[in-house]
């Protein structure tokens, strides 16, 4: 769970479905944007959502693929009708552990409802607790990953930022993103760098280098899935690098 940007009014990405409001006035839902210009609108959206977001899902930062990917509404279409539209109201998340795709068990995990997270997860309730991730701030991070993979509010950070830890636990449990497909993966993601670093904890020079490939975009705008989960792991190291301007990981 990290900080993200909403998305510019100004983008391009979101042309298509300013002129679906216009033409479309108060008739305009999200079922008829979705078919708007054969799907083009609804498309540029999506680019335009994973553009901002570096190429990661809105809550569990696993990375977004053509075949795991969805329109996440923060506050639910059903509870907020008038907000469907709004582009302050979107974010791409990954479908939860529910993708079809059965060959990726960061992605989908038996028993499919014990591994169900985010909107799947939360279902059509607003909890008053529930914090939205594009409010999260920058610097320090809320949460804190473990080598078992399991997330959790840090305390410390949450005083720091004048932020109750309560909401953020409440908010992990929420989309659920401590259940088994999540945690196995962060630990595998934790595993993996350990395996590449283990020789080089004392070398600055090298620690910094291998941070800088997880925690900053590469050329293509994209970070390496489990953000939190690197940032934990590199721990000092990764806060001096992302305290550095400009912020492009955000």
């Amino acid at each position: 769970m990290k900080p993200i940007r909403k998305l510019d009014e100004a983008s391009n990405g979101l042309k298509g479905l300013k002129d679906y409001l216009v033409g479309d006035g108060e008739q305009a839902n999200w079922e008829g944007f979705r078919s708007h210009q054969g799907g083009k609108a609804y498309r540029k959206l999506v680019r335009a959502l994973c553009y901002v977001q570096h190429g990661l899902c809105g809550y569990c930062e696993i990375n977004i693929i053509p075949e795991d990917k969805q329109v996440e509404h923060v506050k639910p279409r059903s509870c907020d009708k008038a907000g469907e539209l709004k582009p302050d109201n979107m974010m791409l998340c990954c479908q939860g552990g529910t993708t079809p795709s059965t060959n990726d068990n960061a992605r989908k995990r038996k028993p499919i409802k014990g591994n169900r997270s985010f909107g799947e997860a939360k279902g059509n309730s607003i909890d008053p607790q529930f914090i939205d991730p594009r409010d999260l701030p920058p610097l320090p991070s809320l949460v804190r990953v473990d080598d078992e993979g399991k997330i959790s509010a840090d305390k410390d950070a949450c005083t720091d930022a004048e932020i109750d830890v309560n909401r953020v636990e409440k908010t992990i449990q929420i989309l659920g993103l401590n259940v088994a497909r999540l945690r196995s993966a962060r630990k595998q993601q934790w595993a993996t760098l350990h395996t590449t670093s283990e020789d080089h904890f004392n070398n600055r020079q090298v620690m910094e280098e291998a941070a800088r490939m997880q925690l900053l975009p590469g050329e293509d705008g994209r970070l390496p899935p489990f953000f939190s989960t690197s940032r934990s792991y590199f721990g000092p190291v990764a806060e001096r690098i992302l305290a550095e301007e400009p912020r492009e990981w955000i």
